[in-house]
C-alpha cells in the first residue's frame, strides 16, 4: 500500500507542532482577559444638560457613544475590551491597563472641537477678567457655550500667565464669535513634530467642505491682520481654547490657507514625553469623532484578577497532575494506541495555546470562560481517541489483522468523532452569536477546539496509528485484544 500521503500528512503535523513550539519558546504568551489578570472596570452614566429632557432618539445616542467609545479603546491595542449598555449606562472593561487615570481622560472626552474667530484676548489682571466663566472651576461646571453664539470663554491652564494682582497663575480668557467650523468636518488627526523638535502638536485634515471654510476664514484674517486688526482664530475643544493662532505673514489676504490642512498646538510647558502622549491622545479622540453625549464616570477602579496568581498557578498544577494520571493510564490500558492517544492530547494544548496567543494580535483575551471551554475540549480530544482505540480493539477482537483492524477502525470512529463535533461546532456558533461577554469567549475556545480536534485525529493520530501498524509495531497483544481463539470464535459466529 502506498503510505506516501500518510507520511506527508503527518510531516505538515509535526512541522505545524515544531513551529508552535518555536513561536511559543521565543516568548509568545496568550493575552489574559480581565478576570486573569486584572485592569478597569467602569461604568460611565449619560449626562443631560440641566433642565433638557431625554431626546426621543436616546437610546440611538447611547449606541452611538458606545461605538465610538470601543473606536477609541481599540486604538489603544486593549485585547479583548467589553464595552457594553447596561440600561442607560455604558459598562466598560478593559484588561492588562494600568493607567487609569489616561483611560478615563481619553474615554470621558466629548472631544466637542470648533473653530472660532477671536474678538479680543483677556489677560490675567486685565479690567474685563471677571467677566466670563471662573476660570477655576471645574470644566464641566461652567456654561457652554453655543455653536450660534459668541461669548468668553478660558485658555488652556498650559499657557497660564501670572495676574499682577494677585500674583497667581491664571489663564487668558478669550472673546470668542460663533464657531465657524466644527470636529464634523475633520478627517483624520495625527501627530507631528513642531518647532525645533522640541514640541508635538496635533495636524488636522479637514474634508472638501471643512477646508474651503477654513481658507475663507483665513482670507479674512489676513485681510485683518494687514489692516492692524484682531487676526486669530481660536481652536477650542470641549469649551476651552486650547490655542489661539494667528495667520501667518505668508499668506496672502483674500486666498488663505489652501489644501484642507490645520494645525492644534499643545502644551509647551510640558515635558517631551507627557507632550507627546497628550498630543496622542488628543489625536485619538478627534480621529474618532465627538462623543454626542457627556459621560460621567458613576464607577471607575482597578480590578484584581478574580483568582489571584496563586490559586491560577495551583490551578494550573491541579491539570497538569491530571493529565499525567490520564495518560498514565491510557498508556497502561491501551499500549501503542494510549501513547498516540497521549500524543494527540499534547499536540492539541500545543496547537491551542500558541493559537490562542497569535489571536493576541487582533485582540483576542483568554478568559476564565475560554478556559473552561478549552477545558471541556481536552475531554472531546481524549475521548475522540478512546473511540479509535476502542474500535481498533474491536475490530481485532472480530478477527481481522491489525492492519486491516486500524483502517476499518478509523472510518467508524471518524463518523462518530465528525458528528459529534460538528453537533458542538454547531451550538458553539449559535452561542456565540446569540451571547455576549464572558459566554462568547467559552464558545469560541468550545468551537475553535473543536475543529482543531478534527484536524489532530485526521492528519496526526490516523497516519501515525496506520504506520504503527505497517511496521509491526502494533500488535495483537499491545493493543489489548482478547484472547485469539476467543476472536476467531467470535469472528465466525459473526
Amino acid at each position: 500500500m502506498n503510505n506516501r500521503p500518510i507520511i506527508v500528512s503527518l510531516t505538515v503535523m509535526l512541522l505545524i507542532a515544531v513551529s508552535a513550539g518555536v513561536y511559543l519558546g521565543l516568548g509568545a504568551r496568550p493575552n489574559l482577559g480581565l478576570d486573569l489578570q486584572g485592569g478597569i472596570s467602569a461604568v460611565y452614566t449619560p449626562q443631560l444638560p440641566e433642565g433638557q429632557e431625554e431626546p426621543e432618539d436616546f437610546d440611538e445616542i447611547i449606541d452611538e457613544t458606545i461605538a465610538i467609545i470601543r473606536e477609541r479603546v481599540d486604538s489603544l491595542g486593549v485585547a479583548e475590551p467589553e464595552i457594553a449598555r447596561s440600561g442607560d449606562d455604558v459598562m466598560v472593561q478593559l484588561p492588562g491597563i494600568a493607567d487609569a487615570d489616561r483611560v478615563q481622560e481619553i474615554i470621558g472626552t466629548t472631544a466637542q472641537l470648533s473653530f472660532r474667530r477671536v474678538i479680543e484676548e483677556i489677560p490675567p489682571g486685565s479690567q474685563r477678567y471677571d467677566e466670563g466663566p471662573d476660570c477655576a472651576a471645574p470644566v464641566d461646571e461652567r456654561e457652554e457655550l453655543a455653536d450660534d453664539e459668541e461669548g468668553i470663554l478660558c485658555g488652556s491652564s498650559d499657557d497660564a500667565l501670572v495676574d499682577p494682582d494677585t500674583g497667581e497663575e491664571q489663564p487668558s480668557k478669550f472673546e470668542v464669535g460663533p464657531a465657524e467650523l466644527t470636529g464634523e468636518h475633520v478627517d483624520d488627526a495625527f501627530v507631528q513634530i513642531g518647532q525645533g523638535q522640541q514640541a508635538f502638536n496635533v495636524g488636522l485634515d479637514l474634508d472638501n467642505e471643512g477646508g474651503e471654510v477654513f481658507a475663507d476664514i483665513t482670507a479674512d484674517l489676513a485681510c485683518l491682520r494687514d489692516q492692524g486688526r484682531e487676526a486669530r482664530f481660536a481652536i477650542v475643544l470641549d469649551g476651552l481654547v486650547e490655542s489661539a493662532p494667528g495667520v501667518n505673514p505668508g499668506v496672502a489676504c483674500g486666498v488663505g490657507i489652501t489644501g484642507g490642512s490645520a494645525t492644534i498646538t499643545t502644551g509647551s510647558g510640558l515635558d517631551r514625553e507627557t507632550q507627546e502622549e497628550e498630543a496622542s491622545d488628543l489625536a485619538l479622540v478627534l480621529r474618532t469623532g465627538a462623543l454626542p453625549i457627556s459621560l460621567e464616570a458613576s464607577t471607575f477602579q482597578n480590578v484584581s484578577p478574580t483568582l489571584g496568581a496563586e490559586s491560577l498557578r495551583s490551578g494550573i498544577l491541579a491539570g497538569l497532575i491530571g493529565l499525567l494520571l490520564v495518560a498514565g493510564w491510557l498508556i497502561w490500558f491501551y499500549r501503542w494506541v494510549g501513547v498516540v492517544a497521549v500524543a494527540e492530547v499534547s499536540m492539541y494544548g500545543l496547537l491551542v495555546i500558541a493559537g490562542i496567543a497569535a489571536m493576541g494580535h487582533v485582540g483576542f483575551a483568554l478568559t476564565l470562560a475560554g478556559v473552561a471551554g478549552i477545558i471541556v475540549s481536552i475531554g472531546i480530544t481524549g475521548d475522540s481517541a478512546i473511540i479509535y482505540a476502542e474500535r481498533i480493539r474491536d475490530e481485532v477482537n472480530l478477527g481481522k489483522t491489525v492492519r486491516t483492524a486500524v483502517r476499518r477502525a478509523h472510518h467508524s470512529a471518524w463518523r462518530t468523532n465528525l458528528t459529534g463535533n460538528t453537533v458542538t461546532i454547531a451550538a458553539a456558533t449559535i452561542l456565540y452569536f446569540l451571547a455576549v461577554g464572558p459566554v462568547r469567549g467559552f464558545a469560541l475556545m468550545l468551537g475553535v477546539s473543536s475543529v482543531l480536534d478534527l484536524i489532530i485525529m485526521y492528519f496526526f493520530a490516523r497516519p501515525t496509528v496506520y504506520l504503527l501498524a505497517d511496521r509491526g509495531i502494533l500488535t495483537r497483544k499491545n493493543v489489548g485484544a482478547s484472547d485469539p481463539t476467543a476472536a476467531v470464535t467470535a469472528g465466525a459466529r459473526a
